[in-house]
C-alpha cells in the first residue's frame, strides 16, 4: 500500500505543473501492514522503522528488524507516526 503525506512544505499546484518542482519533495511513503497492530514504512526500498498500534496510540518503533527496534516516540495519529520515522531516515 502507498499513502501519500505531506512532509516539509505544501506541495502546490504550480509545482505539480512545473519542471522545476523540488527533487526533495516526498509524496508517497510506502508502509505495508504486517498483522492487525503492526506496520511496516519504509523510505527508498529500506524498511526505517514500525508503527505499533497499541490501544489508541500509535507507537513509532526506529529500525530495520521488527526484533530489534527502539520506540522513538508515541503519537495520536497513524500519520504523525510515520512522519517521524521517514524524517528520522533521512
Amino acid at each position: 500500500m502507498v499513502m501519500e503525506a505531506p512532509l516539509g512544505r505544501p506541495v502546490t499546484r504550480r509545482d505539480i505543473l512545473s519542471t522545476t518542482a523540488p527533487a526533495t519533495a516526498i509524496s508517497e511513503i510506502p508502509w505495508t501492514r504486517i498483522d492487525p497492530d503492526l506496520y511496516e514504512v519504509a523510505r527508498a526500498g529500506e524498511v526505517c522503522g514500525y508503527v505499533e498500534v497499541v490501544g489508541a496510540v500509535f507507537v513509532a518503533l526506529g529500525g530495520a528488524r521488527y526484533d530489534r527496534a527502539v520506540e522513538i516516540s508515541q503519537h495520536l495519529t497513524f500519520h504523525s507516526a510515520v512522519d517521524v520515522l521517514v524524517r528520522r531516515a533521512r
